[in-house]
């Protein structure tokens, strides 16, 4: 034999490693519980509208009621709903037209799809540049934005894009992975605990990135399907990028790096935005095939 025996340490190898850290196995713990956990209380559908597999965790009745139930907080919470009749009635106008466009889109592809009850509001907020909306069809715009907004096509872009966000499932997808997500932030803050620190601060940083990077994705599919249904449903798709002018501006000089926000920077969108208008300029009713984000 020649050279120095191998120590049972080195001869264990990542076995042995891992053994022999009580941190590592404590994360390793985390992340096959948080998986498990993940897996048994989701189910994977395929999106009609999108046609990707994705795991969700409620039913588009559950979504529906959801939605409902913190309508009024979130109206509450903006001003209240603007009644002006012809101002909602346009909103409404718009938001059938690109209702209908879904419809189209979807019976092409001979997919059975969940008709949401989609409901849109104007909320009376002249501050707060804002569009969002929540599971099962409640789609909200300010008046602050809407005063912002130089045509109806750039209104129809901002309604196609939040429409986008309820045929995607974000929320029910967000729902469905908060717990795993979790997880894997526990398992990182465990993993870098000393005697020094409990590893908190870098558990919390995983998870913001984690969220983040999941919330840009989504923003940029919902672009994505609001420029079909914007194409289908017979607006100027390049609209869109006038929406990311009025956003890049409300923004201001200063702004945290991309990659700890919810969404890309709005030069960024408009960048992806002139691609999606360039594919489905050229296949109106087909789907994405350069990858789901």
């Amino acid at each position: 034999m020649y050279g120095q025996p191998s120590s049972p340490a080195r001869r264990s190898g990542c076995l042995g490693i891992l053994l022999g850290n009580p941190r590592i196995m404590g994360a390793l713990v985390l992340l096959v519980m948080g998986y498990f956990t993940y897996m048994s209380s989701t189910r994977e559908e395929v999106n009609p509208f999108t046609g990707e597999k994705v795991r969700v965790k409620l039913t588009p009745d559950q979504e529906v009621a959801m939605g409902l139930q913190s309508a009024p907080q979130m109206m509450k919470e903006f001003g209240g709903e603007y009644r002006e009749p012809i101002l909602a009635n346009k909103i409404n106008e718009i938001g059938a037209r690109l209702l209908r466009a879904k419809d189209q889109i979807v019976a092409r592809r001979g997919s059975k799809d969940f008709n949401y009850p989609f409901a849109f509001h104007v909320l009376d907020d002249r501050k707060t540049i804002n569009a969002f909306a929540l599971p099962g069809g409640q789609v909200f715009i300010t008046r602050a934005l809407l005063e912002q907004l130089p045509s109806e096509d750039a209104v129809a872009g901002v309604l196609g894009h939040e429409v986008g966000h309820v045929l995607a499932w974000h929320s029910n997808k967000q729902m469905a992975k908060s717990g795993l997500l979790q997880s894997i932030a526990g398992a990182a803050a465990a993993a870098t605990a000393s005697e020094r620190s409990n590893g908190s601060a870098i558990g919390q940083m995983v998870g913001q990135l984690l969220q983040t990077r999941y919330g840009r994705e989504d923003e940029s599919q919902s672009d994505r399907i609001g420029v079909q249904l914007l194409i289908v449903a017979g607006y100027k798709p390049e609209a869109l990028l006038d929406v990311m002018k009025v956003l890049g501006q409300s923004m201001g000089g200063a702004r945290p790096p991309e990659i700890l926000s919810t969404h890309p920077f709005p030069e960024t969108r408009a960048k992806q935005i002139d691609v999606y208008i360039d594919h489905f300029s050229k296949d109106p009713f087909g789907t994405w095939t350069q990858g789901w984000n």
